[in-house]
């Protein structure tokens, strides 16, 4: 299909350019670097799998799981209480029961993230 105005390339979806050789195999070793876990090109900024898997098991230094989520549940309770006090067709005690639980249980299931343990 030949649309005016639009080159062919366009219509296609072909690539006009090339890639060097050399650059595609820069980039299959990057991904089989990260994928395998192998030593070779790691993007940086990026901590190994081994690592971060055991930081996330021992919960860190500064904070677990368990601290993070008392303190959402915290948060969140009692920011619902006090906006269930505020509007009068609400129960301010179900409310804040109900958000402190939802904190804890999103604390728990999704952890603390990398600020909270420093």
């Amino acid at each position: 299909m030949r649309l005016p105005g639009i080159p062919r390339s366009r219509v296609t979806g072909m690539h006009n350019g090339g890639m060097a050789d050399d650059d595609i195999e820069r980039l299959i070793r990057e991904v089989q670097a990260t994928t395998s876990g192998t030593s070779g090109v790691q993007p940086s900024g990026s901590a190994s799998p081994a690592k971060r898997s055991s930081e996330v098991e021992s919960g860190g230094s500064g904070g677990g799981r368990f601290a993070f989520a008392v303190v959402a549940a915290g948060i969140t309770g009692v920011g619902a209480f006090v906006f269930g006090v505020f509007t009068p067709w609400t129960d301010a005690l179900d409310m804040g029961f109900a958000a402190g639980v939802a904190g804890f249980l999103t604390g728990i299931v999704a952890g603390p993230p990398r600020w909270f343990s420093s």
